[in-house]
């Protein structure tokens, strides 16, 4: 596939994303095993809409009885940075009460969405909330937030592809990349 002009340099190539999300699915996978969760199943919830390449590639590594669920929570509103102020536009379906819960998120970067999600599912009675991200932005961060399994770090750049986007477009890249900011204000989508 040919490199996106809006792309100023690759960091992770499918092949190395693929690699460390198998990773982290056995991680998690052992983790929930030593914490005896058999009949209290897991429940995945993927926050929309960034989270969907990471977390098809990472319930089909992991070998432990679980339920997806997904959230669409929304700060950016189409921009480079966050609003601050985190909306939920589509809530859980199913009750979460004495479950355990992982969160799958693509990125965290300022903490503060993650950080009200995380506070909003322990509210509605999870017996214990986890997180993992693909990507952890840590001199992004705002709040005091942290992941319990990380794919990557990251410095302090905006990124695209994966699942992660510019106004909604981008996401569908097989990479994570740092995307060419200064290109972005005269840029003509086709």
């Amino acid at each position: 596939m040919k490199t996106h002009p809006l792309v100023k340099k690759i960091l992770f190539n499918q092949e190395e994303i693929d690699k460390r999300t198998s990773e982290l699915a056995t991680e998690i996978e052992s983790y929930y095993r030593q914490q005896n969760v058999k009949d209290n199943t897991v429940i995945i919830v993927g926050l929309l809409k960034g989270c969907v390449p990471f977390m098809a590639n990472f319930i089909k590594h992991f070998n432990h009885e679980c339920q997806t669920e997904y959230m669409v929570v929304s700060s950016y509103m189409g921009g480079t940075k966050t609003s601050g102020e985190p909306k939920i536009n589509l809530d859980l379906n199913l009750s979460i009460k004495d479950k355990h819960v992982l969160i799958i998120e693509d990125i965290i970067d300022s903490g503060i969405t993650l950080n009200y999600i995380k506070k909003y599912i322990s509210f509605k009675g999870a017996k214990e909330v986890k997180i993992v991200t693909l990507l952890d932005k840590k001199e992004g961060r705002v709040v005091p937030i942290k992941s319990d399994w990380v794919g990557f770090e990251i410095a302090n750049e905006f990124v695209i592809g994966y699942g992660l986007d510019y106004d909604e477009r981008l996401r569908n890249l097989p990479y994570i990349a740092v995307c060419d900011v200064e290109k972005i204000e005269n840029w003509k989508w086709k």
